[in-house]
């Protein structure tokens, strides 16, 4: 039985996806600079040493790590890539971080409106026991033979509080599972991309409520996810 999906974690991503805001374009070096040269800044050359031009946008590299964060005319998204160097408790002040200095702080300065999501993915990689091949069994059945990889894809949606309270608000959350099994691998990697969509979209990152949503995202690996795989695949 899995008790701390945590001991799994290998990667967590989170972004916003707003209008295309193609006034940004023009701005990209000076947004750059802010991130990485403002005053305590939590993702300076130290976190990202170079610097990429991408189509449409910028993306700050560390090689090393192989963490990333894409800046575009319609996205902000931060990548850490876990691995064996970090727990959950480094992604935090990270994720914090985005929220301080991308959300309230670069998204604000440089008037991003209209947001359409928000998004935090959770990564893990599996090697409990036999759970890789407990799920394609389970997945696949006895009827197909000779199955050893599997790339699946599937969603919930689910409406949020606000849809239910407030007129004219259609807000709903998202998680999309992502399951991938190689035959060459006694391993399964599973990721949990929990996202907010706005409907009618969010005027404004003032009104965003970030923390809010990370707590919801949580609570969903916690409450849903972890429940959905013990019984299903690890449990006997």
């Amino acid at each position: 039985m899995i008790t701390n999906l945590s001991d799994y974690l290998v990667g967590v991503a989170v972004g916003i996806r707003f209008r295309a805001n193609f006034s940004l374009e023009d701005q990209f070096g000076k947004i750059v600079d802010d991130i990485l040269y403002s005053k305590h800044s939590s993702f300076g050359p130290a976190v990202f040493p170079n610097v990429r031009s991408a189509v449409g946008g910028r993306q700050l590299v560390n090689e090393a790590t192989g963490d990333s964060m894409t800046i575009d005319n319609s996205n902000f998204i931060l990548e850490i890539e876990c691995g064996n160097r970090c727990t959950a408790d480094d992604v935090v002040p990270l994720v914090d971080a985005f929220r301080t200095q991308i959300i309230q702080g670069v998204m604000k300065k440089y008037g991003v409106r209209e947001i359409i999501r928000v998004g935090y993915i959770r990564k893990y990689i599996f090697t409990v026991g036999q759970l890789a091949n407990r799920f394609v069994d389970k997945t696949i059945g006895s009827s197909l033979e000779g199955v050893e990889d599997i790339n699946l894809s599937f969603s919930k949606k689910m409406p949020t509080e606000d849809a239910f309270s407030q007129r004219d608000v259609d807000d709903y959350h998202n998680a999309i599972f992502n399951i991938i099994k190689h035959a060459d691998k006694d391993e399964i990697f599973m990721s949990v991309d929990f996202q907010r969509m706005f409907l009618p979209f969010l005027p404004s990152v003032n009104e965003m409520k970030f923390d809010p949503f990370v707590s919801s995202a949580e609570s969903f690996n916690k409450r849903i996810y972890l429940p959905w795989l013990n019984t299903n695949y690890v449990e006997a």
